[in-house]
């Protein structure tokens, strides 16, 4: 499994410098400091290309599914689903030799709700709604066969529609993760998180100490890692250092670096929704 640790080239959209430019320049120039490789993609039709690009799980080979989910069906949001499929094409040059090993399966999945820790991968449950056409078994196996690793289910909190397990969970090496606030906006969910992950890896809450906890909290978990560089949403916060510190104490040897990412949280996501990171 090629987690974020072994990757060494990161992609946005190409609309990223027009949505986000304050973002896009700290990104950047942070990228170029440490030596990281980046390029944008073409032909996508919003910023978030966590959720629509392809899994990498060998240097050579993707995993591609159906982005069809739920939340862009409506005719309003329609122009905003992207063909995985046509941008990973543009990239011809540099990956078209890795599509004859990968694989498409038949099933409506997001990006953002497939979290690669180690050998095993964290989603929520949401992708059992997007597939009523198919058993809980039948979901299982596919995804299973298809990523050639285990499944931690997390249920699947509906106040978050989007159902993204990139927004609860991190996976910080040596069979360890870090898992969001969860516990100020639900203790129901948080308890129930720590209980499904706690079977399979070390889990370190995420936990700042302020005298208000503020909504936008949950995003320092969605930060971005390339190798050992490790980029943290910073939000103007008093929990901004808290995060980065907490983060760095969790992935020693790594260079634990603030961005300023309100441009991208305002939209509704962070630094790994925005990025696609690999192998190359």
């Amino acid at each position: 499994m090629i987690t974020d640790n072994l990757t060494n080239t990161v992609c946005f959209s190409s609309l990223l410098p027009e949505k986000c430019p304050i973002l896009n320049a700290h990104l950047t120039k942070s990228l170029q400091q440490h030596g990281v490789s980046y390029a944008y993609l073409s032909g996508t039709k919003d910023i978030w290309c966590r959720d629509f690009m392809p899994i990498q799980i060998e240097k050579d080979r993707f995993v591609f599914y159906k982005y069809t989910p739920n939340y862009l069906q409506d005719k309003r949001w329609l122009r905003f689903q992207t063909d995985p499929m046509a941008v990973f094409k543009n990239e011809a040059n540099k990956l078209q030799s890795y599509l004859d090993k990968s694989i498409a399966m038949d099933l409506i999945v997001d990006g953002g709700n497939v979290v690669k820790c180690g050998d095993t991968i964290v989603m929520t449950e949401k992708v059992f709604a997007e597939n009523k056409d198919k058993t809980r078994n039948e979901v299982e196996r596919i995804l299973r066969e298809a990523f050639q690793c285990d499944i931690v289910f997390l249920p699947w909190d509906k106040e978050e529609f989007f159902g993204h397990s990139d927004g609860i969970v991190h996976y910080a090496g040596h069979n360890k993760v870090l898992l969001t606030n969860y516990i100020d906006i639900s203790p129901y969910y948080y308890s129930r998180f720590r209980k499904a992950l706690e079977k399979r890896f070390e889990v370190i809450s995420l936990k700042y100490h302020t005298k208000r906890k503020h909504a936008r909290s949950w995003a320092y978990i969605n930060f971005l890692q390339v190798g050992n560089l490790i980029l943290v949403p910073q939000l103007g916060l008093e929990e901004d250092k808290q995060a980065l510190d907490q983060i760095g104490n969790a992935l020693p040897g790594c260079d634990v670096v603030g961005i300023p990412a309100i441009e991208a949280v305002r939209k509704g996501g962070a630094l790994n929704c925005i990025s696609w990171n690999i192998k190359n």
